[in-house]
């Protein structure tokens, strides 16, 4: 029997993913629904839909008909343009000092190899003026504060914090305020600030004592840990209006992933956390021994396996007694799948996100500060919006390589920075980050078609406000929800 999308291959319109109990997931790219099917079926249809029995090809086509199986992602970010789907976000990149050694910095200790000073008043009015040019009443603004050690140029936050409350006011703009802070200083006002304004406070701790000191020593080679520990209780006592994030960097070590996210989760101080798989250089061998990438490789050796048996054990660690809401990036695949949204790219850089730093730079990226290929102009002045910009705006189904994946809808093409630096093209990512993301995409998409129903509807607005992947900017795509018949081979998860 024919069959409706018989075109479709699998690995690129739609994905199986083994659930371990005779069933396996499928997962439709062009619209992320998920149905259980049969193993023996699923054997199939990695052959192709006209591999399917009479039987399951006749509910295939029913599915199709109704909606359920469709090709609407491609349809919503056609209709996008590079504006949409995310807030104005700007990184205030508030100084050039850092005061500790982190191993695999990749801002050159924070000053990205030739920013001096602070942020000062004269790029503070940049940054207000960019911002009234680009919005208008009812809009969202948000300061992404980040150095360096951002808290070194306390001053400048609580300036423009000052200035955006009189402009929420006059102009009925909102804004949102997150921190990226190692947090071994807490200077006067600061907890005041962070309640007040109901900041996001993004923590760059790596998981326990041993694990923390070990990456991220002061520059002296002494533990920052106590200090840190310190200064989180602190924020935690402060105000439940401040949402604290263990922003954790993951690059090897006697201690596993699971453990380290465990020691910190049993402090029950942090709402969320953030999981990053991090950049091994080869100069550090010293540091990490044999956890240090093989050659071509940037990930620390075991990443991977440890990063898939932290899923398996992922949904043990909401607990009525535990404050832990999730890891941002697992939720956000979750919410994009339970709601059917599409990213129209990575991150928002380049469309909707921009860094200003001290020395007047305007950038489409925090990680390319420094790098004057990729700058855009300088604050006060007006922003390039020529061919610099195109590689940042290109479309999913334009990339030669993206557009053939089943993730590309939620991956949207890797972090843009991590493309450069692997394999000298924005757009081009590198084997091992396409490795990584599809593996992340099939983890947390089994655990969520594992996990109950109240788990995957749960409310996840919240997460618009949490800058998850750099601002990825989303479509709502719109697919058809329709009541459909008991069938005999699809199960709707």
């Amino acid at each position: 029997m024919a069959t409706r999308f018989s075109h479709w291959q699998c690995g690129r319109d739609y994905q199986l993913i083994d659930g371990g109990d005779g069933a396996s997931t499928l997962f439709v790219s062009g619209n992320h629904r998920l149905l259980r099917v049969s193993d023996a079926m699923a054997a199939r249809l990695r052959e192709g839909p006209d591999r399917l029995t009479p039987d399951e090809a006749a509910e295939w086509n029913l599915l199709a008909e109704q909606g359920y199986i469709s090709d609407v992602n491609l349809e919503s970010v056609q209709r996008a343009s590079f504006t949409d789907g995310s807030n104005l976000a700007i990184n205030v990149n508030l100084t050039a000092t850092c005061n500790l050694g982190c191993s695999y910095c990749f801002a050159d200790g924070g000053d990205y190899g030739r920013i001096k000073g602070k942020l000062d008043a004269d790029v503070e009015d940049d940054i207000f003026d960019f911002v009234a040019d680009r919005t208008q009443r009812g809009q969202i603004v948000r300061f992404e504060f980040f150095g360096g050690e951002p808290l070194l140029n306390f001053a400048r936050i609580a300036s423009m914090c000052a200035r955006a409350e009189e402009i929420e006011q006059r102009l009925g703009i909102r804004f949102l305020f997150r921190i990226s802070s190692n947090l071994t200083i807490l200077p006067p006002g600061c907890l005041e600030l962070f309640a007040r304004h109901r900041f996001i406070v993004s923590v760059s701790i790596d998981g326990g004592r041993e694990t923390h000191d070990r990456n991220r020593p002061t520059k002296g080679g002494r533990g920052s840990w106590d200090k840190i520990m310190a200064n989180c209780m602190a924020v935690r006592a402060a105000s439940d209006a401040i949402l604290l994030v263990a922003r954790m960097t993951v690059v090897g070590g006697p201690v596993g992933l699971s453990e380290n996210v465990r020691q910190l989760w049993a402090l029950n101080i942090f709402d969320y956390f953030q999981i990053y798989p991090g950049v091994v250089p080869r100069e550090a061998s010293h540091v990490f021994g044999d956890e240090a990438a093989s050659d071509g490789g940037t990930m620390a050796r075991g990443f991977l396996a440890e990063f898939a048996d932290f899923v398996d054990e992922y949904a043990a660690l909401f607990t009525p007694e535990n404050r832990f809401r999730g890891v941002l990036e697992y939720e956000r695949i979750v919410d994009m799948v339970e709601k059917g949204k599409a990213a129209l790219s990575f991150c928002s850089g380049g469309r909707n996100y921009f860094t200003f730093s001290p020395d007047r730079s305007v950038m489409p990226c925090h990680r390319l500060v420094g790098d004057t290929d990729a700058q855009l102009g300088v604050s006060g002045s007006p922003v390039a919006q020529d061919a610099r910009l195109e590689p940042w705006r290109l479309p999913i189904d334009r990339n030669p390589t993206c557009s053939q994946c089943w993730i590309r809808y939620i991956c949207a093409g890797g972090c843009r920075q991590e493309n450069q630096q692997a394999t000298g093209d924005i757009n081009t990512p590198s084997a091992e980050g396409c490795h990584y993301q599809i593996r992340l995409v099939e983890k947390v998409v089994g655990m969520m078609a594992a996990q109950s129903r109240a788990y995957r509807e749960q409310d996840r607005i919240e997460l618009d406000d949490m800058f998850v992947s750099c601002g990825r900017p989303m479509t709502v795509n719109l697919r058809r929800d329709p009541d459909l018949p008991e069938l005999a081979h699809f199960d709707r998860i």
